[in-house]
């Protein structure tokens, strides 16, 4: 009888392309030259689904499995276009390095997300220019040694040197600028240094309707306003905010989804208030979610606690326990409240809320996490399908309303 593995289709293509990877000389490649070198079959023809799932899985192989031994030249594999075909990919870590981009720099590429690839330098910007004419979504998360070269020495030059000794000797490559990327509509910058003008970096990007600016200095907030008309999300997660970036946010009438959250209240100098949260629900009437987790509030946004206890928890507008959600048309999709004196209140208006900080004591200190706000979501997630199939007992202290779902220990 068949396993429930062999049942799934998904599960079984797992198997097989895990099998593949571990197994490479043995299905679809040889070796070559006295370096062994690995070859693609000259017979075998690879679709774009299975080069895609072949490169995300060797990238989790390589960071789960610590039997797996990283293939040199793996990404050579992919360099010709006419028998393998690259479409989303999703590299992460020091694993990446320029020469891997280079390999596969003929495809066309319509998702590329590089995360903390730390090894990247100029060199690999300078490849990813090459997908310019086809790419839809990019994200450089913590990629920031790409936008530099190392002083007085060629490109090519660094890519195996320490990402500390690297830093402290380095440019900003001032030729780079996102000029052709006329396809792009996603962009994550997350964690750019603020060595990097951003303005400039960011200019000519015409079909842009999603910008991830994560942790970026942003002193000339005002240039955003380009894309008014366009944008329809926008993260500042941990952006210092301030009435200049406020004045311009109002002015993205298109703004669908906005996070405006900090991890961390200490750092921060902005006070969110009543008249600043009243001015973004009026003006961003298209907001279906919005997320001010880890913000002070300098001023009383709460109905009085004799009101807030009457009736049972709804999510519509009109009887919301915070003033300025009030104004809303329309419950949100989702609202996070996390870190924030809005969090216990009973009515709020969105389908989804964050707001359960005490569930982050339950975390042993030998694995807290780096970012609570990433801990968040994890948290978020595993609570929701937790709900999903099991009962919830009283003692677990997780309250939950028909369409809220509100959590507090």
């Amino acid at each position: 009888m068949a396993s429930k593995a062999g049942d799934d289709p998904d599960s079984l293509m797992s198997l097989c392309t895990i099998f593949c990877l571990k197994n490479l000389r043995r299905t679809m490649c040889y070796s070559e030259g006295e370096q062994n070198r690995l070859q693609l079959r000259p017979d075998v023809f690879l679709p774009g689904e299975i080069c895609d799932r072949l490169v995300n899985e060797y990238m989790d192989l390589v960071h789960t499995d610590s039997d797996f031994e990283p293939q040199d030249g793996f990404f050579q594999l992919f360099s010709d276009p006419r028998s393998t075909r690259l479409t989303r990919l999703q590299l992460r870590e020091d694993l990446v390095r320029d020469r891997d981009l280079e390999a596969i720099g003929k495809q066309d590429l319509m998702e590329l997300h590089l995360t903390y690839c730390s090894r990247l330098t100029a060199r690999g910007l300078r490849t990813l220019c090459s997908f310019r004419h086809s790419l839809l979504s990019l994200s450089l998360f913590g990629c920031s040694s790409v936008f530099f070269r190392k002083s007085g020495a060629p490109l090519a030059a660094g890519e195996d040197e320490d990402e500390e000794e690297r830093l402290q000797r380095h440019t900003v490559d001032l030729d780079f600028s996102f000029q052709g990327f006329n396809r792009l509509r996603l962009l994550n910058l997350g964690g750019l240094r603020a060595e990097l003008d951003v303005e400039k970096l960011l200019r000519p990007l015409p079909a842009l309707t999603s910008l991830d600016l994560s942790s970026v200095h942003l002193p000339r907030p005002a240039f955003l306003t380009q894309w008014s008309e366009r944008l329809a999300s926008l993260v500042l997660y941990n952006v210092e905010l301030t009435e200049e970036l406020i004045h311009m946010l109002l002015q993205m009438s298109r703004l669908r989804h906005l996070d405006i959250s900090r991890e961390n209240q200490r750092t921060s100098k902005f006070k969110m208030t009543r008249k600043i949260l009243s001015s973004i629900v009026q003006s961003l009437v298209d907001l279906v979610s919005l997320d001010i987790s880890g913000h002070i509030m300098l001023d009383n946004c709460t109905v009085p606690a004799f009101e807030d206890a009457v009736g049972r928890p709804s999510i519509e507008p009109c009887k919301s326990s915070i003033y300025p959600f009030q104004e809303l048309k329309r419950p949100l999709q989702f609202l996070g409240l996390y870190n924030t004196t809005l969090c216990n209140v009973t009515h709020i208006p969105a389908y989804k809320v964050l707001s359960f900080e005490p569930i982050l004591r339950l975390l042993p200190q030998s694995s807290a996490p780096v970012s609570q706000h990433w801990a968040t979501w994890a948290l978020y997630n595993l609570v929701s399908v937790y709900c999903e199939y099991f009962t919830v007992k009283p003692s677990h202290q997780i309250r939950f309303h028909p369409k809220i779902m509100s959590f507090s220990v």
